[in-house]
């Protein structure tokens, strides 16, 4: 990360880490894929998956959640993309006139007032450093957010008026193991019994 950048992150409550190496991503493999062999043994993706299951169900949920909440971001990311594309086209113009145009209708300005509550909320991280170093890059790192904001405002507009946008990209699903005596949703046709109670006087 870049030292020019790392004060502003601290302002910003997103604090500044190293940056670090995305370790390469594994080809997807099915459940019946062979992941292992030892002793003469073979070991599944499956049996790995429930191994782990059994072993840490709370973790696995949880990473579990977390990679379909990153696709989701990024396929929401790649579906914005085309639609502003599609409009350009449609509009008759560059992609890029037309996003800065659209943005722009869209944009909220920045005021002093904004740069200063930025920095007294968030003073406690300044590190010593005053309000008059830091409103420069303050002032910057509000613009981006504002032209993200502009440019998600965008996307939602166009995908109000747009025909056929669907995700198909289905959200995990846990799996709970219920032991014999466990509640349970009965048969559809089940009987059922209202019992009311009163209190007489």
């Amino acid at each position: 990360m870049k030292p020019a950048l790392c004060g502003l992150l601290i302002m910003s409550a997103l604090g500044c880490a190293d940056a670090q190496t995305a370790p390469a991503q594994s080809p997807t493999q099915t459940q019946d894929a062979v992941v292992a062999e030892v002793a003469g043994r073979k070991i599944t993706m499956k049996e790995l998956d429930d191994r782990w299951q059994a072993m840490d169900p709370a973790e696995r949920s949880r990473v579990t959640q977390l990679v379909y909440q990153n696709r989701r971001n990024v396929l929401d990311q790649m579906m914005g993309d085309v639609l502003i594309e599609e409009a350009a086209t449609a509009a008759a113009m560059p992609l890029p006139q037309y996003l800065e145009q659209e943005t722009k209708k869209r944009l909220q300005p920045i005021t002093d007032a904004d740069v200063r509550q930025f920095f007294d909320t968030n003073k406690d991280r300044a590190t010593g450093r005053t309000y008059e170093e830091l409103q420069g890059p303050i002032r910057a790192f509000l613009g981006g957010q504002r032209q993200a904001q502009a440019k998600a405002q965008l996307v939602d507009d166009l995908t109000k008026k747009a025909a056929g946008v669907r995700v198909l990209l289905d959200p995990p699903r846990a799996t709970i193991a219920l032991a014999e005596h466990d509640p349970s949703m009965g048969p559809p046709n089940a009987a059922v019994t209202i019992v009311e109670f009163s209190d007489y006087q």
